[in-house]
């Protein structure tokens, strides 16, 4: 069984064959582009006939060349702006697993454990790195709620109840619209938007869980438990948290400017407006309406395709797999979590929850926990 690794929780094909690319649905931007494809052949049909009746209306075709040569520049440019903009979204994501697997070993190797206390310390520690990575895709996600079920085990009673009390309500200010988000009643998505979004209000979750991972830096050298230079390579690793989460922040709230994204719009329909008017001189009817569906289901998904990844943190299979990202982040704590560390005095053990360590945290947005307790200890 072959597994899409776009959706890894998605299996496009099975009995070991793979549908090969041309006849791919899922992934597409067929179901995007199909309306607009649609109405676009439907009028090149009627402009087709009418060329039947008066062959004097039609335009010369090398008028036409010098369009195109303009409009393929524009949807060239605006295809490679929404590209860099995926790039560099799975540039910082890799950064951010990379940072905070080095965080969770540095941690759990180089801290020492004097009493319980700072055991328990600890390892609530190394849980917070987990859960900073996974609520920085459920915030880029608009996903604010503490309910999914990838939190369980990870986040102390006492910053739930933090969290809960302190009315984590974000307003939401989007710049331009988009269709890229997810399907589905999902608490939050109904807001979200693709090209671009600045948040207001309260302090979000990630950047609470870099407070608390900070706070950890402040006990170790309170109570010594790390060397000077150690604690200045950890506060230089969770800055480097806080620039991936940054990163990611500009991506989304960077939308690509809408003067351009307007006169891009108008000029591909009214190329293809005027399209059939030209392609009617061929003086063959049915080669006018193919030529129109060919020209236009070419144009118009290139310029769906940049609609479609320009923002990559959502669900759609198009996007970067954020739950796979977690998961391995998971793996990394659940091999700390389950070891005693190089300068453990006592011996104290923990696990996570079953779905977080057995089959990984990267739970959809509707499944949520039933217990909501998902207590740390």
């Amino acid at each position: 069984m072959i597994i899409d690794t776009a959706r890894p929780d998605n299996v496009v094909s099975g009995f070991g064959f793979e549908w090969p690319d041309a006849l791919r649905f899922r992934g597409s931007v067929i179901r995007i582009s199909f309306i607009y494809v649609t109405a676009m052949t439907g009028y090149g049909v009627g402009i087709a006939f009418l060329m039947q009746q008066h062959k004097d209306l039609t335009i010369n075709m090398s008028v036409m060349s010098f369009v195109s040569l303009v409009l393929s520049l524009l949807l060239v440019f605006r295809t490679n702006s929404a590209y860099d903009r995926y790039w560099e979204g799975r540039k910082i994501w890799q950064d951010l697993k990379v940072t905070s697997r080095n965080l969770i070993r540095n941690l759990w190797c180089g801290v020492l454990e004097n009493s319980i206390e700072d055991n328990v310390q600890k390892r609530q520690a190394l849980k917070n790195t987990a859960a900073f990575v996974i609520s920085v895709k459920h915030y880029l996600r608009g996903e604010d709620s503490l309910d999914y079920a990838d939190y369980d085990g990870l986040l102390s009673p006492e910053f739930r109840l933090q969290f809960a009390t302190n009315n984590n309500a974000y307003n939401y200010g989007a710049i331009g619209s988009g269709n890229n988000s997810p399907s589905g009643s999902r608490t939050g998505l109904a807001t979200r938007m693709t090209e671009g979004w600045e948040r207001q209000g309260e302090m979000p979750l990630p950047s609470q869980l870099l407070f608390e991972m900070q706070k950890f830096g402040e006990y170790m050298m309170d109570n010594k438990l790390c060397h000077v230079p150690f604690y200045a390579s950890q506060l230089a690793t969770i800055n480097a948290l806080s620039a991936s989460l940054g990163g990611c922040e500009r991506i989304l709230s960077t939308p690509i400017p809408l003067a351009y994204r307007i006169h891009l719009t108008h000029t591909l329909y009214l190329y293809l407006l005027v399209l059939p008017w030209s392609l009617g001189s061929m003086g063959s009817l049915w080669k006018t309406i193919v030529l129109q569906f060919i020209i236009s289901f070419m144009l118009i998904g290139i310029d769906s395709i940049s609609r479609e990844i320009q923002n990559p943190f959502g669900y759609d299979a198009n996007d970067l797999p954020l739950d796979a990202y977690c998961d391995s982040v998971l793996v990394e704590l659940s091999n700390a979590l389950n070891k005693n560390s190089p300068k453990a005095l006592v011996s104290n053990e923990d696990t996570l929850s079953n779905r977080n360590v057995a089959t990984g945290g990267g739970a959809a947005a509707g499944d949520k926990t039933v217990d909501g307790a998902g207590g740390a200890e």
